[in-house]
């Protein structure tokens, strides 16, 4: 599975927040029906870190795992997961809609 690159116009994540991926084939296909992908993401000042979208076979539940990461201004963040709330296609790929924190 290639790595695309999603953006977060955040330095981090919280509920409410939003990401977009580039380059998912389909994206209103994948809106529909998401599935893994591998992710290079970037948040606002920091370099990208690796990031998962992850979906459960049996519910279907869509989560997004980040790996850590330092902000512009030093601080670390620990790996974290989060809930996906909506998956949406947009111009070029898809926006994910963050919900509560799950790990």
């Amino acid at each position: 599975m290639p790595r695309l690159c999603a953006t977060c116009s955040h330095t981090h994540l919280f509920r409410g927040a939003r990401v977009l991926v580039d380059g998912p084939a389909d994206p209103p296909g994948y809106a529909a029906s998401p599935g893994p992908l591998d992710l290079a993401l970037r948040f606002s000042g920091a370099s990208p870190t690796e990031a998962e979208v992850l979906v459960s076979p049996g519910s279907g539940e869509t989560v997004l795992a980040v790996g850590t990461y330092t902000t512009e201004a030093g601080t670390t963040l620990s790996s974290r997961t989060w809930l996906v709330n909506e998956v949406a296609a947009w111009e070029a790929g898809v926006e994910l809609k963050i919900g509560v924190r799950v790990g």
